[in-house]
């Protein structure tokens, strides 16, 4: 079984016979600090805070219909929010290990691993999306060479698109793709900050095609004639 994102283990993921896809956050998380992993200053963490629409919550079972069959409701809706955000899972989030260990293959040295910390929130809109990542840098780096640094690892990618202003809902709102922007430094040159917003990912690979929703966890991975089949 292969486990990786796409956009860097092509090669591996072609070769294998059984791939697995990387859950939402941690698919967001590895492609926002990627870029810069060779500029962390080990062995501070990067900290990324994500807060998603609340489908990605899941689901539990409600009153049956008129006709005697099962239905399921929102585990979190916007009412139970009161129009607020609410954090969860505040460590040791199993998307934190998840990042933190593929990242580390990334390393010049992976057998000291990375670590990632991970602090994310539900929100009361469906689905989606948004990352800040906070990382302290072991040289100085400008908001332009953040940026560009990006556009090098991520260039000619058709689901990425790379902006220099803080991503908006607007940015990806019904479409497929990963949207980074609001490249900052800190007026010391000592830390960054890198804002994404993220709707749907898809990703194609040979004769497969994986669906993954973000916010919803849903996997399909099918053939030509897909069944949409997606677990909630």
């Amino acid at each position: 079984m292969r486990y990786s994102v796409e956009l860097y283990s092509r090669a591996s993921i072609r070769a294998s016979k059984r791939i697995s896809n990387p859950g939402c956050y941690a698919t967001s998380s590895q492609l926002l600090i990627a870029p810069l992993v060779k500029y962390l200053n080990r062995p501070a963490w990067p900290t990324v805070f994500g807060i998603s629409g609340y489908s990605g919550a899941g689901t539990v079972t409600g009153t049956n219909d008129p006709d005697g069959r099962p239905t399921t409701v929102p585990k979190v809706s916007p009412a139970s929010l009161g129009g607020s955000i609410r954090p969860y899972a505040l460590t040791d989030h199993i998307h934190e290990r998840e990042a933190g260990r593929h990242l580390s293959n990334l390393l010049v040295e992976p057998s000291s691993p990375l670590k990632v910390a991970f602090i994310p929130s539900v929100a009361p809109w469906f689905s989606g999306i948004l990352s800040t990542l906070s990382m302290p840098l072991s040289e100085r780096l400008s908001a332009k060479d953040l940026k560009a640094l990006y556009e090098e690892k991520y260039e000619g990618e058709k689901l990425i698109t790379i902006k220099r202003d803080v991503p908006s809902l607007q940015d990806v709102e019904n479409k497929h793709g990963w949207t980074v922007g609001g490249f900052q430094v800190h007026s010391d040159g000592d830390r960054a900050v890198v804002v994404v917003r993220v709707l749907l990912v898809v990703l194609l690979l040979s004769e497969l095609l994986i669906l993954m929703t973000v916010g919803r966890a849903g996997l399909i991975i099918c053939s030509r004639a897909p069944r949409r089949n997606v677990s909630k």
